[in-house]
């Protein structure tokens, strides 16, 4: 049964003894004495009276599945502004009939398993940039950037309050956000307008309920957040400075290596920001993704170093294709010269801030021996004009190279138009320039060999996109985009992008269907088709595909895909070394994730492809995650494939066509034993064995012809393994142990089977680490 919210609902924390009426009144009086100055407590209790005059936020709907409806269970937000910062109230209704799910998760997890709650914040309602403030009912958090509409950055660590507390029928969280600790747009009015979007995830059903009734699923979302007038407060100054030091014993070489720098940031004013970094770190307690990729397109990581996170969003343009203007994993990146994998940073300064209703903002970082050797110099400058219902903005970078006499400058303006609810366009302009005598590193990052191409001295390139979207906030909506990227263009300096040289048109069909009742709660169904030429008008691959998202009644998922591929080129196989024809194929996806069923909740996924000339190739997935406490997550996710025809580029036009057996297997724990303390481990192996079926060779017109060419098979040893204890000392100040090892071997022409290779893992041993950092707020 439905319970109406109630505010000022807590339990009392005092005793309930017998006091006398001077005590009673002596309290009364001292309480309203000292209302106006006192400060809220983060408790989760939210009981003092500020809240009274807090702006609540009532009309909440189901968004997921997408009826936007009434919720099943009374939800309020209620957001205040005080003199410190900006504060959240979350009252939510679950009687004890409504089983809770509440394990406590790390920070930034991905897989907030569990009942949870999201707020986000446009604090300049300009969509721009929004914030991202998600707490779990075991005590999780996540926090990140909204840019782009709906991309999520979740690099971002803010440092802000939260607390949540029970009762048998309803459960509150309380947030709060100094204002130190995000930037906006400085005013002088006595009240500001901000975006808000409160969300609440009932995980046992699979429902969201959301005010306003949006979802991040959709192509527009910053925009439709609920505006809220709130009261403005005086500006205050801010300085941190957060020193680190870092140890680190190299059990291979038999060193120990000590490294310590800082982060400072200080904020003059609500519209000035100045950040710099000394000697910053990789993120050595932060383990990437483990990849195994033959491919031609460079494989994207995310960044955690603090510098690199905290103020970026405004440099965070994305382009369709995957692209980004600024990719800031490139900084530190592995040097020029081919030596080292990384590169050390001497320093980086970093300026934002606001001009009327203009934001702006730069930054420059320079690595080690830039002037003398193979470290690099880059830069990015932003200035962007909201309007109430447009946007028009540039950024610039600038990457110099000396040890490969390059330098690369990058200028875009992007602009965006929305002069109703129903449509919006958006797009860019985007020029390269490229000085350089010596090398292009374009498609450098190859699998199993390298090939460089000389580069014309003083070239430069275009790539132009435009975006449609249409009936934006409807269950039925479409998106329609063009792309153009000419054949000298080249971001990659500073920026990614997966390839130059293309023409590209996609439409995507978005229909979100809710069921009034039935088996089926609600599903989304999704039509998503590309066609792609390169500049030389030859016909790349292109694709059509369905799918089906569904919730059931019973909390089971399913999702499935069919993807047509027609055929086409591939001009990036080869590496430079002419186009490979290849036909049309098929394949299909499903997956099936289950409720959770006492501790266990697991995950079924099939996927039949083609990767070759012609024929099939699969692979099965098993996810299973045990939680025996609420303290204790552990995830087994393993992946077989078999491949009985993988097209790979050997050299030149040689290709090989492999039978292969692969294994990825994803280990993790996370123990949190106590509030501030993580253990993690993060166990991952790919295994791959590969026995050639076939050579071919390319002819002029791209054919593959089959040869009598010797390719040696090979096999695949990727090692992963990451143990590490966290332990937050208070707001930017942490104590990491973590021991770290790794390593990848590729054997040509050996004998061992996947079993094989997981039974030798233990000789794969490129890195042997254990760090000890210590980061703490001065």
């Amino acid at each position: 049964m439905r319970t109406a919210p109630v505010l000022n609902s807590a339990a009392p924390r005092t005793s309930t003894a017998p006091i006398s009426c001077a005590l009673l009144l002596l309290a009364f009086i001292t309480i309203c004495g000292t209302t106006a100055h006192a400060e809220l407590v983060i408790d989760g209790h939210i009981d003092e009276p500020e809240w009274q005059s807090a702006i609540t936020c009532k009309d909440w709907q189901r968004t997921l599945p997408f009826a936007r409806d009434e919720p099943r269970y009374g939800n309020e937000l209620h957001i205040l502004s005080t003199e410190r910062g900006l504060a959240a109230a979350f009252i939510l209704d679950q009687p004890p009939s409504e089983r809770r799910i509440k394990p406590r998760t790390p920070r930034d997890s991905e897989r907030l398993i569990g009942d949870t709650i999201s707020l986000m914040v446009d604090f300049d309602a300009n969509a721009q940039i929004g914030y991202e403030f998600t707490v779990g009912l075991g005590g999780g958090i996540r926090d990140g950037l909204i840019t782009n509409q709906n991309k999520f950055d979740r690099d971002w660590d803010g440092a802000w309050q939260h607390a949540v507390y029970e009762t048998d029928q309803q459960w509150f969280v309380e947030i709060f956000i100094p204002w130190s600790s995000i930037s906006m747009r400085d005013s002088r009015a006595d009240t500001r307008t901000i975006g808000v979007y409160g969300t609440r995830y009932l995980f046992d059903r699979g429902e969201r309920y959301s005010c306003p009734g949006i979802t991040s699923d959709a192509a527009v979302f910053l925009s439709d957040f609920q505006r809220m007038k709130i009261s403005q407060h005086a500006s205050v100054t801010n300085l941190d400075v957060v020193p680190y030091g870092t140890a680190i014993s190299d059990f291979i070489d038999e060193h120990t290596r000590f490294k310590a720098g800082a982060d400072i940031n200080w904020k003059a004013s609500p519209n000035l920001w100045l950040s710099a970094t000394l000697n910053p770190d990789f993120g050595q307690v932060e383990s990437d993704e483990l990849v195994v990729d033959f491919s031609a397109v460079e494989t994207v990581f995310t960044d955690k170093r603090p510098f690199f996170t905290e103020n970026q969003g405004i440099f965070d343009l994305r382009t369709p294709a995957n692209g980004q203007l600024v990719y800031t994993r490139r900084i530190g990146a592995a040097s020029d010269d081919g030596v080292t994998a990384s590169s050390d940073i001497d320093a980086a300064l970093k300026l934002t801030g606001t001009a009327g209703q203009a934001v702006y903002g730069g930054f420059v970082a320079q690595e080690d021996e830039y002037r003398n050797g193979p470290g690099r110099l880059f830069a990015a400058t932003r200035v962007a004009l909201p309007m109430e219902h447009a946007r028009v903005g540039y950024l610039g970078t600038w990457a110099d190279r000396p040890a490969l006499d390059r330098d690369a400058l990058v200028n875009a303006v992007d602009y965006e138009l929305a002069p109703s609810e129903d449509w919006r366009i958006s797009g860019q302009v985007i020029r390269s320039d490229i000085g350089t005598s010596g090398v292009n590193l374009m498609d450098m990052t190859l699998a199993r060999g390298t090939e460089v191409r000389r580069a014309e001295v003083n070239t430069h390139g275009y790539e132009s996109w435009l975006q449609a979207d249409f009936n934006r906030s409807s269950p039925l909506t479409h998106t329609l985009k063009l792309l153009y990227i000419d054949d000298t263009f080249d971001m990659n300096d500073l920026g990614y992008m997966e390839r130059n040289a293309l023409k590209q048109v996609e439409w995507e069909t978005n229909y979100r269907v809710a069921s009034d009742g039935g088996r089926v709660s609600g599903e989304t169904q999704r039509l998503y088709t590309f066609y792609r030429e390169n500049t030389d008008g030859q016909r790349l691959q292109s694709r059509f595909a369905l799918s089906r998202d569904v919730s059931y009644a019973s909390s089971w998922k399913a999702f499935e895909e069919l993807r047509y591929v027609t055929s086409g080129v591939d001009d990036l196989l080869s590496r430079g070394n002419g186009p490979v024809r290849l036909d049309d194929r098929v394949s299909a996806y499903m997956d099936i994730t289950t409720p959770r069923y006492g501790d266990w909740q697991f995950t079924l996924g099939l996927y039949a492809f083609q990767q070759g000339v012609k024929e099939y190739s699969g692979w099965v997935q098993f996810l299973a995650a045990w939680y025996p406490t609420e303290k204790l997550t552990l995830r087994l996710d393993l992946l077989p494939q078999y491949s009985s025809d993988w097209l790979l580029w050997e050299e030149g036009n040689l290709f090989g066509s492999y039978r292969a057996e692969r294994l990825d297997y994803d280990f993790r724990l996370d123990w949190i034993p106590a509030p501030r303390h993580e253990l993690r481990v993060k166990w991952q192996w790919i295994g791959i064995d590969a026995e050639l079926r076939r050579a071919y060779r390319t002819d002029p017109a791209g054919n593959l012809l089959a040869t009598s060419e010797p390719v040696a098979p090979f096999t695949v040893n990727n090692l992963g393994l990451q143990i590490r204890y966290r332990y937050e000392i208070g707001p930017m100040s942490e104590l990491f142990l973590v021991y770290a090892r790794g390593g990848y071997n590729f054997i040509d022409d050996d004998e061992r089977g996947v079993s094989e290779l997981f039974r030798d893992m233990t000789d794969v041993r490129d890195a042997d680490q254990f760090l000890i950092k210590l980061r703490y707020k001065l």
